[in-house]
């Protein structure tokens, strides 16, 4: 059996930096039959790099600066029953596909996410990131990230992202959630799979002072807060319950690490708490 990906690339920086990340593609152990969506939100390039030169790699330019909507043009260029969104600056093990796709297929998944852990090191990138393989539901679905997220396309109807919600969008994060919850409704199969293969910088790299670090964590909170509002009239109890969680966990975390004196995650969670509450109380102007 001739076992196809089609592998989903967005990025909005200079595409000569996807080379190394283009390379561990072609090098995965295993046979597969593997097509590069590459979505570029970006100025036009009229000349691509030597390395992205490949009937294999397709390039689409897009001006819009909005992550969910490149994904959502990734699912409509995708051709293979089995698609993945990696993102543009991480690292990825030689096995990433082979044991992915083992995974994928040994539980019969709809949507699986892997594990990732920080660049060069054995910690998770998220403390949601346990060793353990489980099912996702509701109550779980923190530990999974866009950025190892398998689809199992097994019917003709595709899923798409809201374009309201994630990186570029007012409410800047939560659309992997949002995709995890719509696919719950829809009596999907979710996995989260604790193999490591994929590495990702740390969230405070490129962050040089604490208005920037408090600007970024703001806006995903904003996502955040903005996702169970988006949901609350499917199941007003169920949401509520999550988002008071969520801020608990907000609260947790800026008297947690006011204690250990870790000043950036400190302006990290208060900037999440607040940011939740804006985009739970704003989501409605939008509908």
């Amino acid at each position: 059996m001739l076992r196809e990906i089609d592998v989903v690339i967005s990025t909005n920086k200079d595409l000569l930096g996807l080379e190394t990340l283009i390379n561990q593609i072609k090098n995965q152990s295993g046979k597969f039959e593997i097509s590069i969506i590459i979505i570029h939100q970006y100025r036009k390039v009229e000349n691509l790099p030597k390395f992205l030169v490949d009937n294999k790699i397709l390039y689409k330019n897009l001006a819009e600066q909005n992550l969910s909507n490149a994904k959502n043009e990734g699912i409509k260029l995708s051709r293979s029953k089995i698609m993945t969104f990696i993102d543009d600056d991480v690292s990825i093990s030689q096995d990433y596909f082979l044991s992915s796709w083992e995974f994928l297929n040994r539980n019969n998944c709809d949507l699986m996410f892997c594990r990732i852990n920080k660049m060069n090191s054995n910690l998770p990138l998220s403390r949601n990131m346990k060793d353990n393989s489980k099912k996702i539901n509701y109550f779980n679905s923190s530990c999974c990230l866009s950025s190892s997220m398998w689809i199992n396309k097994k019917e003709n109807e595709n899923l798409y992202f809201d374009k309201n919600i994630g990186l570029g969008a007012k409410f800047g994060s939560g659309d992997e959630t949002d995709f995890i919850f719509s696919s719950l409704s829809l009596k999907k199969k979710i996995y989260y799979n604790s193999k490591v293969s994929m590495y990702h910088p740390e969230e405070f790299i490129g962050l040089d002072n604490s208005k920037q670090i408090y600007s970024k964590f703001f806006s995903y909170g904003m996502g955040q807060g903005a996702l169970y509002k988006k949901h609350y009239n499917k199941n007003k109890f169920l949401c509520i319950y999550l988002y008071f969680l969520s801020l608990i966990k907000s609260v947790l975390g800026i008297f947690l690490y006011l204690f250990f004196f870790k000043l950036k995650n400190v302006i990290k969670y208060f900037a999440l708490f607040y940011g939740k509450i804006v985009g739970f109380n704003n989501y409605k102007n939008i509908q």
